[in-house]
Formats: structure tokens, C-alpha cells, sequence
């Protein structure tokens, strides 16, 4: 198999496997799904969360006292960096990265109430930005987040967080 063969193979296969996602990711009703996730919120701990809600970041974050790094691993067309993330959301596909940067942004839970974190955009080549009002993040300036708050790492909204006190 050559490397075009390959390649339509695969923009169909990926194709195919994000519509069985969301077939087996969210069956049943709307109810039924928010008391799927009432329990599972119900079985943390009580503190401070990052919940992903994007196809490309499905993870529950707990927040301690310590910085949390968010990014992307390098894609295949790139150069690997030193640069240490945390918690690395899946973006980069074959042809390149889409909206998150290797380095996105910091969550620092220092200096905080417990209803609070700072979030710090890392010069990402997308931004990060507050939902709903699409309010870029400016970099290197923290932002304070209240419980509640949603944030995205690039502008579409694909790759959003929502970060919670419980």
C-alpha cells in the first residue's frame, strides 16, 4: 500500500470511528446521561477540578497546590520538544496539529481561594479563551476562574474545560 492509499483509508476510518463516538459516548436520553454524571462527580472527592468536555480531552483533572500544565504532544510533522506537560490533549493527528499547542496554558491554584484558580495562557498560537462571551485569554497575564467557569484551548470551542469546586 502506497502512502495515498493509505492515507484515504485512514481519512475514512477516522471518519467512521468519530460518528461510532458519538453513537457510543452519549446513548440514552439527556437525563439519563446528567445521572450518569451526577454519580460519577458524586464518587470525587471534595476540591477543585478540571473536567474536559472535548472529543479530544474526556479527563477529570484534579487540582492540589501545584501548577498544571496543559498541552499536546508533537505530531508526526514536527519536532519534538523538552517542554513537560501535564496533561497532554490528543490534537495533533497525522496531518499536524489543529487548535492546541504543545505548551498551551498553566492552571496555578496558588494565591487562591478555594473557589479559584489562575489560568495562564503560554503564548499559544491559538489562544486560550473564556466561554461562552469567546473572550481571548491574554498570554502571560493569569486570569482568575471562578467555580464554574469554561475556558478552551483555540477559538472553536472543540477543546473545552470546565472547572469546578465540589
Amino acid at each position: 500500500m502506497n502512502a495515498v492509499e493509505a492515507a484515504v483509508m485512514i481519512d475514512g476510518l477516522r471518519f467512521q470511528c468519530r460518528l461510532r463516538e458519538l453513537t457510543f459516548f452519549d446513548p440514552g436520553s439527556t437525563a439519563e446521561r446528567v445521572q450518569r454524571t451526577a454519580a460519577s462527580l458524586a464518587q470525587l472527592g471534595a476540591g477543585r477540578y478540571l473536567i474536559g468536555l472535548g472529543p479530544n480531552c474526556q479527563e477529570v483533572i484534579r487540582i492540589g497546590r501545584h501548577p498544571i500544565r496543559l498541552g499536546r504532544h508533537a505530531s508526526p510533522l514536527e519536532t519534538p520538544r523538552d517542554e513537560v506537560i501535564d496533561y497532554a490533549v490528543n490534537d495533533a493527528s497525522l496531518q499536524g496539529p489543529r487548535e492546541v499547542s504543545r505548551l498551551h496554558c498553566t492552571i496555578d491554584p496558588s494565591e487562591c481561594g478555594e473557589d479559584e484558580i489562575r489560568l495562564i495562557d503560554e503564548h499559544s498560537s491559538t489562544g486560550t479563551w473564556l466561554m461562552p462571551a469567546m473572550e481571548r485569554v491574554e498570554p502571560s497575564r493569569p486570569t482568575v476562574l471562578a467555580s464554574g467557569s469554561i475556558f478552551s484551548l483555540g477559538p472553536t470551542g472543540t477543546n473545552l474545560f470546565l472547572f469546578i469546586h465540589l
